[in-house]
């Protein structure tokens, strides 16, 4: 019964991927590096600053496409709302650290929000909703040098691998191809080849396309290649300032505290999402943004698969079990 169920589940999913593929535009190519612009980090002499992604947006003219600053208000009826104002970026920033046999790594985590993914039947985007987070992780061996870029929304969906070439060959999952990659549309490099040493002055751009944020591709360029981009300046500040979000004589949380919703981000409802695929992924709240734990006691739990057979395995507060899960041996066992 057990595999039978699976294969109903996997059948129906393969179906609604066919529709929501029919329905989701066409990505386009590139536009003119002169018409994107480029957030980048003050260089702070420390690890996040040295290794914090430039991103690269797509028509910024359009409020929903510039990185945000999450804040609290009152509203004209008195009660508490949340949104993502595009005047001011900002980059929240955590480090985390994780053991296995083969030995200590590091995680540089990066979080940013954007006020929303618009649409509605025309065009159709699957994510539409407010208050929209991109995560970007990159993993450090004891050395310090960048093993691995990991990147997927603050819901969890579009989750996406890119390794580098300090990457141990043993790390690689089976038949991994170091050339080009597709995700769910589209397409990254295989690897980033830092060349003899990774601790030169290149830093990593990541393209973030028009309107969905979804990461479009990764390259690594000199500093001096930024000036072709409309640069423009993120502040940073840690995960916990999500949590502290001042509110006239008072602070409040990003998240929701209490409820059937806590842990998800206040004003993030994903109603297409919910209706087209929280019947078979078994999960209500399918799509919408959350908190994302330093470990698995802290919390909602964050699944990077939509299968519900592997909620736990694929949980990103477990980074070593979350990676194990999806094919990459940073442990022997």
């Amino acid at each position: 019964m057990y595999e039978q169920m699976k294969k109903l589940l996997f059948l129906c999913s393969a179906a609604l991927l066919i529709f929501i593929c029919s329905c989701a535009p066409i990505p386009v190519t590139s536009p003119e590096k002169n018409n994107l612009s480029a957030y980048v980090v003050a260089d702070e002499g420390t690890l996040l600053s040295r290794y914090a992604p430039i991103f690269i947006i797509e028509n910024d003219q359009r409020p929903y496409n510039r990185i945000g600053t999450p804040l609290a208000e009152i509203g004209d009826d008195g009660k508490e709302v949340i949104s993502v104002s595009p005047v001011q970026a900002t980059l929240y920033t955590r480090i985390d650290s994780f053991t296995t046999d083969k030995g200590s790594f590091t995680n540089l985590l990066y979080r940013i929000h954007f006020e929303q993914i618009p649409g509605g039947l025309m065009p159709f985007y699957l994510g539409q909703g407010k208050n929209i987070g991109l995560l970007v992780i990159v993993t450090l061996d004891s050395r310090n040098r960048p093993l691995l870029y990991t990147s997927l929304h603050t819901c969890g969906c579009y989750l996406a691998f890119v390794p580098t070439s300090e990457l141990p060959e043993d790390y690689f999952p089976a038949n991994w191809n170091r050339a080009r990659q597709e995700v769910y549309g589209e397409e990254l490099p295989g690897l980033l080849d830092f060349g003899e040493s990774a601790a030169d002055r290149r830093k990593v751009l990541i393209l973030l396309r028009d309107a969905t944020h979804r990461v479009k591709d990764l390259w690594l360029s000199s500093p001096e290649a930024l000036n072709q981009y409309h640069l423009l300046p993120i502040q940073t500040r840690p995960f916990e300032a999500l949590e502290a979000l001042p509110l006239e004589n008072r602070t409040t949380s990003f998240y929701e505290t209490s409820g059937p919703r806590s842990g998800y981000v206040k004003g993030s409802h994903k109603i297409m999402e919910r209706l087209l695929m929280s019947w078979w992924a078994l999960d209500w709240r399918i799509g919408e943004d959350k908190k994302l734990g330093k470990n698995t006691s802290d919390g909602i739990l964050f699944y990077t698969s939509l299968k519900p057979w592997n909620r736990q395995e694929s949980d990103l507060r477990d980074f070593a079990g979350f990676l194990k899960f999806w094919g990459w041996n940073f442990s022997s066992q």
